[in-house]
């Protein structure tokens, strides 16, 4: 390939990653400290690209040279951010999900593809007490906060900060298409989080978890309305007849591992979950495609209950309300 074919290329890379309403001569100019006629020389390969503009380049875009020039067909390159107790904390991490929400919603067309194996987290932030008991729970038992190790929860107590940013996070959510893949374990990860504080007084009181249960179901009954409708719902919003599409499968064989493709414009990209609650994100083609694959194969041996299929819909939910009412009744004894 010759080199103002790989340059071409090169750029192709950086324009699929960018919004539409971004100007990719501005953005080149800006980074590169260029004027906007030496961006342009650049980017229709009239001028070559130094070393130090590639790797200026490849940083900020996360652009894989060695796979742009298939010199590895067999790596794949991700990035992410790990969260941590100084530069990158809880409440950067739940920043960081609000400006990948932003930019997801504003291409179009979007649409997120979901496997879950849990509730897909994002669901925690419509009920203000479960996003305060999921935070508490990450902050204390996931992330080691000195401050939080000898903390107690209650529904009561006050997570307004972390109300602010659910809420934008939610709405943002809500706003962008989605395609899920569900197991009726998808909730008893949580249920059990709850139990286990209760049972070892990390919680204030054997009423904050009856409480967190009763929240639980009107979770199941928002999740069960939205199915029905066959729209994404915002909190406390009951029916919709048009607005983001929502399709719900079940899957009672395969545990998702909480993978996440998302569509934006003629983009895809992958968000791999790991170590609880940090992800990595991949723009790469073959990857992505395989992702979606296998999406589709499992979306294929799934059991459809979005808008259609009341009867399997119904069972799925009040399955669901069975293990939550199992539970609460462990907390009433």
């Amino acid at each position: 390939m010759e080199a103002q074919q790989i340059q071409s290329l090169f750029f192709q890379k950086i324009k699929e990653k960018l919004p539409p309403h971004f100007s990719m001569v501005d953005e080149i100019a800006s980074l590169l400290q260029l004027s906007n006629d030496s961006a342009y020389r650049r980017i229709r390969c009239e001028k070559q690209l130094s070393f130090e503009e590639i790797q200026k380049l490849c940083s900020h875009y996360k652009i894989s040279m060695d796979q742009l020039l298939h010199l590895q067909t067999d790596t794949f390159l991700f990035n992410g951010k790990i969260t941590n107790k100084s530069d990158f904390t809880y409440e950067n991490w739940l920043e960081t999900i609000i400006l990948h929400l932003e930019t997801i919603a504003k291409v179009k067309p979007n649409h997120m593809y979901y496997i879950a194996k849990e509730i897909p987290f994002f669901y925690y932030f419509l009920i203000p007490e479960i996003a305060a008991f999921k935070s508490f729970f990450f902050m204390k038992s996931i992330l080691d906060y000195e401050d939080w190790k000898h903390a107690k929860f209650s529904v009561n107590d006050d997570y307004s900060h972390i109300h602010e940013l659910g809420k934008r996070i939610s709405d943002l959510f809500a706003s962008i298409p989605s395609t899920e893949i569900w197991s009726i374990e998808n909730i008893t990860s949580t249920l059990h989080q709850i139990e286990f504080y209760r049972e070892t007084g990390a919680l204030k009181s054997d009423d904050d978890a009856i409480a967190l249960f009763d929240h639980f179901e009107e979770l199941a009954n928002h999740l069960e309305r939205q199915a029905e409708c066959g729209f994404k719902l915002k909190a406390g919003q009951q029916t919709a007849s048009a607005g983001p599409a929502y399709k719900m499968f079940i899957n009672e064989l395969i545990m998702g591992d909480n993978m996440q493709l998302i569509q934006v414009g003629n983009t895809r990209i992958t968000y791999i979950n790991h170590s609880i609650i940090n992800f990595i994100t991949t723009y790469d083609h073959a990857f992505n495609e395989y992702m979606m694959q296998t999406f589709e194969n499992m979306a294929h041996k799934s059991t459809p209950i979005s808008e259609v299929n009341q009867r399997d819909r119904l069972m799925f939910f009040n399955r669901l309300r069975a293990k939550i009412a199992a539970a609460r009744k462990s907390a009433v004894h």
